[in-house]
């Protein structure tokens, strides 16, 4: 009888610890299919930004400017109104160290009787937020990031003896979209050096989104 009565307290002070254990079990098993999930979902991002390419030059072709110009052409009879557009953006961007890199771009804007004026841009960009991806064993020569950038921006009309001439400090975000797109997207000020008549002088406010073809 005693040993019944041992047997049957023991069994009553260990069902507490055990269905701790079980729920110990249960909530780990819980965080693992989220960590798998979570991780699942982040190979799926990568994928489509291509963050694991080793790639270190770019050329873009930006495609909302020419499909901007083609919509202004209905308004081509109107003399009234002029829709100027980046009609041509094409640029390069080659990678000096993972981090670094230059690009060099041109662009041809036009309105719906003529062209207005013919640009060409050089400068260099720091990808910042590359450190952070090399610790988690990522490729670092890829174009998928975040990026600080300074470039010199000068323009001609021509037909015309007047140019315009103007520095940029921009913060931008640009990443690739599968095999052959990327967007490219900026925000930040330009100071002139150099100004069209009709231009503003002094700081300026600038925003850019390019959306289009990379190879």
């Amino acid at each position: 009888m005693k040993k019944i009565l041992i047997l049957f307290i023991g069994l009553l002070t260990g069902l507490p610890w055990v269905a701790a254990q079980e729920k110990i079990t249960i909530e780990r098993s819980e965080e693992e299919m989220d960590t798998a999930r979570f991780a699942h979902l982040l190979d799926s991002y990568n994928h489509v930004i291509r963050a694991n390419e080793e790639k270190k030059q770019l050329i873009k072709i930006d495609l909302i400017g020419p499909v901007l110009y083609l919509f202004s052409l209905g308004e081509r009879n109107d003399s009234s109104k002029n829709h100027v557009n980046n009609m041509v953006r094409v640029s390069f961007e080659r990678k000096i160290t993972p981090a670094w890199s230059y690009i060099i771009g041109t662009t041809l804007r036009a309105d719906n009787r003529r062209i207005r004026d013919i640009g060409l841009a050089g400068g260099m960009r720091y990808y910042y937020n590359l450190n952070r991806r090399i610790l988690k064993g990522k490729s670092a020569n890829n174009f998928s990031a975040n990026y600080l950038s300074t470039f010199i921006d000068g323009r001609t009309r021509p037909g015309r003896n007047e140019q315009d001439l103007s520095i940029h400090l921009v913060y931008g975000i640009q990443r690739r979209i599968t095999r052959w797109g990327y967007v490219d997207a900026d925000v930040g000020i330009a100071k002139g050096i150099i100004n069209y008549p009709d231009r503003k002088a002094g700081l300026n406010f600038r925003a850019s989104i390019q959306l289009g073809i990379a190879f």
